[in-house]
């Protein structure tokens, strides 16, 4: 799966400072080479030692196998963050 973008990102009040969880369309390009969205919640959680934990839930069916698109979007998310460009 070839993430295009993460768009319409909206970051979740919770008083953790270590977790923060958002909502947002990911857009990839299918298996025909057509760009198509989903929508996406994710949670990006820091330990104590500074590893990076995420977790995604896409909120309606895709049309992608499962753990591919999963991976994918974790990769996209993570370089994100590392480029800071996720709200904080």
């Amino acid at each position: 799966m070839e993430i295009v973008s993460l768009d319409n990102i909206n970051k979740k009040d919770i008083p953790l400072h270590y977790r923060n969880e958002y909502s947002g369309e990911v857009v990839y390009k299918n298996m025909l080479g057509q760009e198509e969205s989903i929508p996406v919640e994710f949670i990006v959680e820091r330990s104590a030692l500074g590893t990076l934990d995420i977790s995604v839930e896409f909120t309606s069916s895709l049309d992608y196998p499962l753990l591919p698109a999963l991976r994918s979007v974790k990769t996209f998310i993570a370089r994100m963050d590392k480029e800071g460009r996720l709200p904080w």
